[in-house]
């Protein structure tokens, strides 16, 4: 009987240090703004980050929707959660985030899609934003036109990622800021794709080349409009060189840029950068100080160096 009453205590202690123990787990609810396999990646990075600091994720898909993603921020922030990572579906449309978390008084961060005007992710009611300024990234799409036009004439085609979004916007702002430094450069077509599909990257490319124009270089917002793109030219028997750039590095890409079908993209550490959000909200809930701007710095891959890096998608 005795022995009996000292398993009791014990019990008791254990779970009284069970819940303390699930009192103090931090929750972060993350929000993506839709299913891509960026975002699969992305979500690898931050299980991993939310095992090693022992903290809970819940996870939210908007599915493109601006209006979808506003309830999910509400329903998140009535559960009581202990911060919002918020990735957002349209920069704008997602400001009356800010006064639902203020009035909840759940800390707002924010990951890869910004919220707000500023590329570096700067506004007030956000703590931080985890992830490449756009519109630099944009420019390094310029940067990257430069290296292959020089001084030459050229017509530009231009696909662009899901309308509305923070990449979209600012991509194609930063591009568009170098492509107007030349006054022998005009971008003759561009198309922004919804839920940037491969599928519609490729019938936009078809869908340009029926037109007849010329076209010198084919400047992407990701990975699989610049395969698209390459796939178009190369069914439609296209003559004439052409340029091929794009954004984000995947398995697909390896040996078409070896082949030079296209010519340059970018790369930087998917997983890592869900990582790092996830990382630097706990780090804020444990009442360090967190920079407003935490950047993601890519790099240019290509024929050169494509065989150094090892594409995450």
């Amino acid at each position: 009987m005795k022995q009996f009453g000292v398993l009791i205590i014990v019990m008791s202690v254990l779970l009284s240090a069970t819940a303390i123990f699930a009192q103090d787990l931090f929750e972060i609810a993350v929000s993506f703004p839709g299913s891509v396999e960026f975002f699969s990646v992305q979500k690898k990075g931050m299980d991993q980050a939310a095992e090693e600091f022992g903290v809970k994720l819940t996870y939210g898909d908007a599915e493109w929707d601006a209006g979808k993603q506003l309830s999910q921020v509400e329903n998140f922030v009535a559960k009581g959660i202990d911060l919002l990572l918020l990735c957002t579906v349209d920069n704008q449309a997602l400001i009356p985030a800010v006064d639902i978390c203020k009035e909840a008084g759940v800390p707002l961060m924010t990951f890869t899609n910004a919220l707000g005007p500023n590329p570096d992710g700067q506004f007030e009611g956000v703590l931080s934003f985890i992830g490449v300024n756009e519109v630099e990234l944009g420019r390094l799409l310029g940067r990257m036109a430069e290296k292959i036009l020089d001084n030459k004439d050229a017509n530009i085609v231009l696909i662009e990622g899901t309308p509305g979004t923070p990449p979209q916007r600012m991509r194609t702002q930063g591009f568009k800021e170098i492509v107007d430094a030349h006054s022998n450069w005009k971008i003759v077509y561009s198309q922004a794709i919804p839920g940037w599909t491969k599928e519609g990257s490729l019938a936009a490319m078809e869908a340009f080349l029926q037109t007849g124009q010329t076209v010198d270089l084919v400047a992407t917002h990701w990975h699989a409009a610049a395969t698209a793109a390459a796939t178009a030219l190369e069914e439609a028997n296209y003559e004439g060189d052409v340029g091929i750039i794009g954004l984000e590095f995947t398995k697909e890409l390896i040996p078409i840029i070896k082949e030079g079908k296209v010519d340059m993209t970018t790369d930087y550490s998917i997983s890592e950068s869900g990582y790092k959000a996830v990382e630097t909200a706990v780090k804020y809930l444990k009442g360090e100080q967190v920079p407003s701007f935490v950047e993601i710095t890519p790099i240019i891959i290509d024929q050169k160096n494509v065989d150094e890096h090892e594409p995450e998608l």
